[in-house]
């Protein structure tokens, strides 16, 4: 019976070690100097480590597919991709180390493998607007003489899925990340599997029983997905207990880099690419029409929405979603211009499902103590109390972030609280309020 499942909290909590991938890669990013500044090597790295996970995942059955191709070169996508055993595939005799054969057209053949992948990957790797735009990158490392030692090197890195399974390559992937954006600011973090981990604990230590139906459907969006590593670490506690469950994982993200590993993360996982979307989520909701069993997400801290350090057109879709019936805006309130957390918060609780949704969601103080009695921001908190939304507010130690030591908190809401969780919500010096179940 479902009431009688426990879910054990210590699941996966043993430490993963990618120091000798990472060092490896970093090592590889040395070799760009002179060409590229520090700061710059992320445009090359990146895009190789992605490009060398989809080899190393296609290596077994590359071979048949090459095969096939020859056959028919209109073989139809659905077909082919079921001879690869993914959802992508790839048609040119090339890899990275048969590129090394032919050092004085090393860049033409290169271009030429990249543009045999299917065309899903073709969009991550080569696309200038919802992709990585890798093809100046080859461009100027053969320029500069850095291309064969770079395919080289990436061509002697194991990738391989059967070795680095989706929860390692998204630690490689964060490390990574962490190391190029030392210098970002501190709403521009990424969150540590510990604490992701935490998240899902939480939301399934209340009202989930029904995850554990055979069979069962559950929906789950990051709406600020980064490399993907919310949801993947859901999907995978999700499964630990029901291995039968059919975890669908939706995302958007506005950084195409972050965006262009999670979507390659979720084609290996087998996931639709098409619930991964390169999207601002303050400009639009993707998936209007579906809602989420669970939330889980770490939006930017201190992000303007409006005024002059506001992303362009930000501001003029936040007042233009404010204005229409059935707003994803559900207080009818907007918070100050200069952080748009509460927003986030508002969107999220219009994706969960109206029945059984839950979230967490990773917060700084802002959105507890901003404004006055009469702000937005004291409306919107009002609207989630009044709505009985609050399950918890937990304070999480400082210091858990890569670049950031300030104040964090995991906002707990639900729309299933158990009957005896009645609110009481008091209110306290400097507009602070405090949360308690009788």
């Amino acid at each position: 019976m479902a009431k009688n499942k426990i879910i054990d909290a210590a699941y996966d909590d043993s430490p993963i070690d990618v120091s000798t991938e990472v060092n490896f890669i970093w090592s590889i990013a040395n070799t760009l100097r002179g060409p590229y500044q520090s700061d710059k090597y992320k445009d090359v790295i990146i895009p190789m480590v992605i490009i060398r996970r989809f080899e190393c995942a296609l290596a077994a059955t590359k071979d048949k597919v090459i095969k096939q191709f020859k056959q028919n070169k209109n073989y139809p996508y659905k077909a082919m991709c079921k001879i690869s055993g993914f959802q992508f595939y790839n048609t040119s005799e090339f890899d990275l180390a048969e590129l090394l054969n032919d050092s004085e057209n090393i860049a033409s053949n290169f271009k030429s493998y990249l543009n045999a992948f299917s065309p899903n990957v073709q969009e991550i790797i080569m696309s200038n607007s919802a992709g990585l735009d890798f093809e100046k990158q080859i461009d100027k490392m053969d320029k500069h003489n850095r291309l064969f030692g770079i395919v080289k090197k990436f061509s002697e890195l194991d990738l391989n899925p059967k070795t680095i399974d989706n929860v390692k390559m998204g630690y490689i992937f964060e490390d990574l990340i962490r190391r190029f954006s030392e210098n970002a600011e501190a709403g521009d973090h990424y969150t540590g599997r510990d604490i992701i981990k935490t998240m899902v604990n939480i939301l399934l230590a209340e009202g989930c029983d029904d995850i554990f139906e055979e069979g069962k459907v559950i929906t789950a969006c990051d709406q600020a997905c980064g490399t993907g590593g919310m949801l993947s670490t859901t999907e995978n506690f999700i499964k630990r207990f029901n291995p039968s469950a059919n975890v669908r994982l939706f995302g958007q993200e506005v950084n195409p880099e972050s965006y262009a590993i999670c979507l390659a993360e979720m084609l290996i996982k087998g996931q639709n690419a098409e619930n991964i979307r390169l999207q601002d989520t303050m400009k639009a909701d993707c998936f209007p029409d579906t809602k989420m069993r669970f939330m889980v997400e770490n939006p930017p801290f201190g992000q303007p929405w409006g005024g002059k350090d506001a992303a362009e057109g930000v501001e003029e879709a936040v007042n233009k979603e404010k204005n229409k019936v059935g707003s994803r805006w559900g207080s009818g309130y907007l918070p100050g211009t200069g952080d748009m957390q509460l927003l986030f918060i508002q969107s999220a609780v219009n994706k969960m499902d109206d029945a059984c949704g839950r979230a967490a969601i990773i917060e700084n103080g802002s959105p507890l103590f901003t404004g006055g009695t009469s702000s937005g921001e004291s409306q919107i908190r009002r609207w989630l109390l009044e709505k009985d939304l609050i399950e918890a507010i937990i304070a999480l130690p400082t210091d858990l972030f890569y670049n950031t030591g300030i104040a964090t908190y995991i906002w707990v809401l639900s729309k299933n609280k158990k009957k005896c969780m009645e609110p009481k919500a008091s209110n306290l010096p400097r507009n602070l309020w405090t949360w308690t179940s009788l």
